[in-house]
């Protein structure tokens, strides 16, 4: 009798040491054919998982599938619920994981690597899937304003539905942050183009170097569509106001792993400070070695155990990855100027904080202003969060929008805003601020959308499925389906 290995299947690692010499060195290795197959068979299918998934897709279907050795069914089960398999089989933060029932004793299911296999090895995802178009009893147009994670999917569910989408993308490329953020070391711009290209292959426009309220007005899309999905993410830097900030060498995040995506390589010297412990800091002092640095500090103002995102096992992950590139922490310090010579930093002064339970949460750092200390650096970067920018509504179309004190959008359960036919979803509304989360957004907005069209006689019936193939997926696990 066979009996399954639950000891989970390792995912290795490329050597540091080598990686950290290229930009498009990845650092995960792919499972082989073996690994995947072992790994999917250890799913005992309870559906923990689904729970911890903010799109809520079969996690259990599509590991079965894939135990079966049945790629093309593993994908139209992600499908269901997500376009973009390939980039969340390499940067979902996977919670998922963090709700499997194995987790507690051989190790949580390797969800992310299993979807990144079936990915990277289907090639021709519309000849795979073949999607049957639904036929709703009209086309009306949508305008989506925004070409990340978030707006794709909905484009790409709402064309395939018979909806006309049009996208308005303020940059020179589909992707959002997932190519303007993302350093290419984690995630390939050819696996971004290959999933953007197929959404793009069932009607949807999109409208490069468009950005609202620049190129074209708000009042325009009100007029000239029927709905209009807000997903603009946040591009607008939250900076620390330190002293000595505007000295040349001091980037904020955005601007230094923007500027790199495009091309550009900016010197950093030898010694890199990176202010700020969330998963962006980590992508910026990864990259900071890229381009040469010999000694990347990340400077956080609280406990390790107290940094965006922990406890998780993607932040344990996350951690792991940058230790074995030998960069360095100091946790529970506050900078409180930056120190410049001819016009450049060259350091930063800073005090250590003590961590005071106020008993609202997580507990809040308190400098120790009786000693200060300092640390010479070429380059500082300062990855402490962004907001978004909503400039480009009229102020009585935004004035009829809720909005939380931070700026974010208010939405319903099908992600419309106070504002009838306005839907928002992605890093302007949700709380992750990450992929998974804006494509779960994005996913609730368009059933919102086509309910929003049917009561408006734009359209005559609502899908029973926002998607379907030729062939299944047939159910497997129809608890979750």
């Amino acid at each position: 009798m066979k009996y399954v290995n639950y000891n989970r299947v390792p995912v290795k690692h490329t050597d540091p040491d080598e990686r950290v010499r290229s930009l498009d060195i990845r650092t995960l290795v792919p499972y082989t054919i073996e690994e995947v197959t072992a790994e999917a068979s250890r799913c005992i299918g309870c559906g923990l998982c689904v729970e911890g998934c903010p799109a809520r897709i079969d996690i259990p279907g599509y590991q079965i599938a894939v135990a079966n050795g049945d790629l093309a069914e593993a994908l139209k089960i992600n499908f269901e619920k997500l376009p973009f398999v390939g980039v969340c089989g390499n940067v979902c933060p996977h919670p998922c994981e963090d709700h499997c029932v194995l987790d507690d004793n051989n190790g949580p299911i390797a969800t992310r690597h299993v979807k990144k296999f079936v990915a990277e090895n289907v090639e021709d995802y519309g000849e795979t899937l073949k999607i049957v178009r639904n036929d709703l009893g009209g086309h009306p147009r949508v305008a989506v304003i925004g070409g990340g994670p978030s707006g794709l999917t909905a484009a790409f569910y709402l064309s395939i539905n018979g909806i006309q989408v049009d996208v308005f993308e303020a940059t020179d490329r589909p992707g959002g942050m997932m190519v303007h953020g993302i350093p290419s070391f984690r995630l390939s711009r050819d696996l971004v183009r290959k999933e953007a290209d197929h959404i793009f292959s069932y009607g949807a426009r999109i409208f490069y170097n468009t950005k609202v309220g620049r190129d074209i007005k708000f009042e325009d899309l009100m007029n000239e569509y029927e709905a209009i999905y807000i997903a603009v993410g946040n591009w607008s830097p939250s900076r620390t106001r330190t002293k000595g900030e505007e000295l040349k060498g001091v980037y904020h995040a955005l601007e230094f792993l923007g500027r790199v995506n495009a091309g550009e390589r900016i010197e950093v010297g030898d010694t890199v400070a990176i202010i700020g412990g969330g998963f962006t800091a980590f992508d910026a002092a990864r990259l900071s070695l890229r381009l040469g640095a010999k000694r990347v500090v990340v400077m956080y103002r609280r406990a390790a155990t107290d940094r965006p995102g922990y406890p998780s096992s993607n932040a344990d992950e996350e951690l792991e990855e940058a230790e074995e590139e030998r960069i360095e922490f100091m946790w529970e310090v506050t900078p409180f100027e930056y120190v410049g010579e001819n016009n450049h930093v060259k350091a930063i002064k800073y005090w250590k904080n003590r961590m005071v339970d106020t008993g609202r949460g997580r507990r809040e750092p308190e400098p120790m202003k009786d000693r200060e200390f300092v640390i010479n650096v070429d380059t500082i970067i300062e990855a402490t969060g962004q907001r978004g920018d909503l400039s480009f509504l009229p102020e009585d179309i935004r004035n009829k929008i809720d909005m939380t004190p931070s700026g974010d959008i208010i939405v319903n359960q099908y992600n419309m805003t106070t504002y009838p036919g306005i839907f928002a979803g992605g890093d302007i509304t949700n709380r992750r601020k990450d992929i998974i989360s804006g494509v779960a957004d994005a996913g609730r907005a368009v059933m919102g959308i086509l309910f929003f069209l049917k009561e408006r006689g734009k359209i005559e019936k609502i899908p029973a499925k926002l998607i379907n193939f030729e062939n299944g997926p047939y159910p497997r696990t129809s608890a979750f389906r």
